[in-house]
């Protein structure tokens, strides 16, 4: 597919802060895209000089420009909307300053994106160990959007993504940055998921190779250029695309095969949870039982107490009665005389 260059067809954003050793091999694999009428826009975020070096050598192709700002506070997110502000070309792609496209990746975005505003290749990165990891998502089904509205939960990367410019245009603030705890490319799904009226679509065949940067923590600058590398040359190898078709089918068969067993898990520890509370609960009746039967024994002795408590109350009142009559006054008048007190004795 090519157009008119002085008409590009699609902008291709690519952030970058400090990879200077693969930024070279990220972009080359853009700039020899099917799709030529491309305005490959790389934004710099803080970078240093190897960076503006290699890049002095990028922008020798027209179709290259460089935006050389200073360190932002997050990810230049308001640079990238600036750009977007700005642009002509209908479509937009994104693309990681560490990853590799595949010649017909934005061929292929361009023409999913005639029926919907908002897509990506299948969530699948490779690992350190250069396998195929999946993290299926289909934003096709409203279900996987609503999903992507958690805080949390995200399978879209920045690489690959692209969309409409136009429905870029009708979000209700585009790019900006996050906050605190929140990742910057996730908040930005976010709002096209949470913004009605889009159409979505997840791409069924894997168009660029995402290296994981963060299983790859660590690693040198010149091991990460030497693995783009090797990529690189196995991508021209004749099969590649077969093969990477069925290793993109393994991962998801894997990946869900591993989610039948931690949902079984899942399963097990919730049933071994509902029987520990089960005895638990069991064992809290029968304690509730001996504390009702203490306390109807001691209200039984509160009742005892009070009934002899209360006769107690009634001697003494009947005592006081006696005491009260003038024969016992009597009494204990005469009781003070030593005499008396003697013929008691007798």
């Amino acid at each position: 597919m090519s157009s008119n260059l002085a008409e590009p067809l699609v902008t291709v954003l690519v952030p970058t802060h400090d990879h200077a050793s693969t930024l070279d091999l990220a972009v080359t694999s853009v700039l020899r895209q099917s799709v030529e009428a491309l305005d490959v826009v790389i934004i710099g975020d803080g970078v240093g000089d190897d960076t503006r070096d290699v890049v002095s050598g990028l922008v020798s192709d027209s179709r290259v420009r460089f935006l050389d700002t200073l360190k932002t506070n997050s990810r230049a997110e308001l640079v990238r909307h600036s750009v977007l502000a700005e642009a002509l070309s209908p479509y937009v792609c994104y693309f990681g300053d560490d990853d590799l496209m595949l010649p017909d990746h934005v061929e292929s975005t361009v023409a999913r994106l005639q029926g919907v505003d908002f897509t990506h290749p299948p969530p699948v990165f490779i690992d350190r160990g250069g396998s195929l990891v999946a993290h299926p998502t289909d934003i096709a089904d409203s279900a996987c959007v609503t999903w992507h509205l958690h805080p949390l939960r995200n399978a879209i990367s920045l690489t690959g993504v692209g969309h409409r410019l136009d429905a870029y245009r009708r979000l209700p603030y585009g790019w900006r940055e996050p906050p605190p705890g929140s990742w910057s490319d996730h908040y930005m799904w976010q709002q096209w998921f949470g913004t009605p009226g889009f159409r979505y679509s997840t791409g069924d065949r894997l168009t660029m190779l995402k290296l994981d940067g963060a299983l790859r923590a660590g690693m040198s600058g010149d091991g990460r250029r030497q693995e783009m590398l090797d990529w690189i040359s196995r991508s021209t190898e004749p099969g590649f695309e077969s093969w990477l078709a069925s290793e993109v089918a393994d991962a998801f068969r894997r990946h869900a095969v591993q989610g039948r067993l931690d949902h079984d898990a899942l399963l097990d520890r919730s049933a071994e949870e509902r029987e520990a509370w089960e005895t638990h609960r069991r064992h809290l009746t029968e304690q509730n039982m001996a504390l009702a039967a203490d306390l109807a024994h001691g209200r039984a002795q509160l009742a005892a107490l009070t009934s002899a408590d209360a006769r107690a109350r009634q001697a003494q009142g009947e005592l006081d009665a006696i005491r009260g009559t003038r024969t016992w006054q009597l009494h204990e008048s005469l009781a003070r005389y030593s005499f008396v007190r003697r013929l008691a004795r007798h």
